[in-house]
């Protein structure tokens, strides 16, 4: 049998049911739209019927209800879930006797649930930033490659500065340059920024080899006997906040991306972002990632 934080839990009710009735009994756990926490095996000749009824099943929390067709309960312990008992070789109404015990486990059911639901999004978010995440990040120097402005390139330049120049092509990153000129690396590096700061050369970044890398947070699980249990995971869904960097700000963009690149600000996260564009969040993380292997865009979590 697979890991599920219910075993122990199902297995605990199933000793005290067997206590006041010594037929096999077999206990499901299922979502009022048919999404299944806990399935036993013996259940599965029975399972198109379980489904069936509990899409129609109209009972309160706390009620129950028994079909005639077999020994099987349908109990409500909370407004979307429903615990179902079959009873081997018993009769329906022998499921009534199982009720107390089902009151008794219905906190730690609830719990357990909550707890599920809890990790279940918090893996979802973290599927995001997977996506987001593709490569390591590298040095600067590995992935700026200096352009000398066209305007700048018949300029009169000292022989070791037309020897750096010439490399200057927007293609070629600064770690390659050291190699190829064979100048001391700090005498490339001075003078690279030399006419950067005149404006005369421009970084253009490596589209083939940048990415951001996003920090994930850390979140700390934590098992005790009465079942999992997820620590602050209510107060710290992990959210990510797409930035579009400064000196990309006065770009072109097309219609359709300028509807979502507008909200890339780092202030409104990328549920923010879906609903004010009216995006699906799909459609802005493969924007997100075009822009973000440009080094356009680079991503926050908070």
């Amino acid at each position: 049998m697979s890991y599920n934080p219910f075993n122990a839990l199902i297995s605990e009710m199933k000793s005290k049911m067997k206590a006041i009735k010594t037929d096999p009994s077999h206990i499901a756990i299922i979502s009022s739209d048919g999404k299944y926490y806990y399935f036993d095996e013996g259940l599965s000749e029975h399972k198109s019927i379980i489904e069936d009824f509990t899409k129609n099943l109209n009972i309160e929390v706390g009620q129950y209800s028994l079909p005639i067709s077999a020994p099987i309960g349908f109990f409500r312990v909370d407004d979307s879930i429903i615990v179902v008992i079959y009873l081997e070789g018993g009769q329906s109404s022998n499921l009534l006797l199982f009720q107390g015990i089902i009151k008794n486990y219905t906190p730690k059911i609830k719990l357990y649930l909550e707890n599920i639901r809890k990790m279940n999004k918090i893996e979802a978010q973290a599927h995001k930033i997977i996506r987001l995440r593709k490569k390591e990040i590298k040095k600067p120097e590995e992935v700026e490659c200096p352009l000398l402005r066209k305007e700048y390139r018949d300029k009169k330049y000292s022989y070791n500065e037309g020897l750096i120049l010439k490399h200057c092509t927007g293609k070629t990153p600064i770690i390659e340059i050291v190699e190829a000129v064979k100048l001391p690396k700090s005498e490339i590096i001075s003078t690279i920024d030399t006419y950067k700061e005149k404006g005369w050369i421009e970084i253009v970044t490596n589209v083939d080899e940048y990415e951001y890398q996003i920090k994930e947070k850390k979140k700390s699980i934590i098992s005790d006997e009465s079942g999992i249990k997820a620590k602050d995971l209510s107060s710290e869904d992990i959210e990510l906040f797409p930035v579009l960097l400064e000196k990309y700000r006065d770009k072109k963009f097309s219609f359709e991306d300028g509807q979502i690149i507008q909200y890339c600000d780092g202030n409104h996260s990328i549920k923010n972002i879906a609903e004010l564009s009216e995006k699906s969040e799909t459609e802005i993380l493969d924007l997100i990632n075009k822009y973000q292997s440009k080094g356009w865009i680079h991503v926050e979590s908070k």
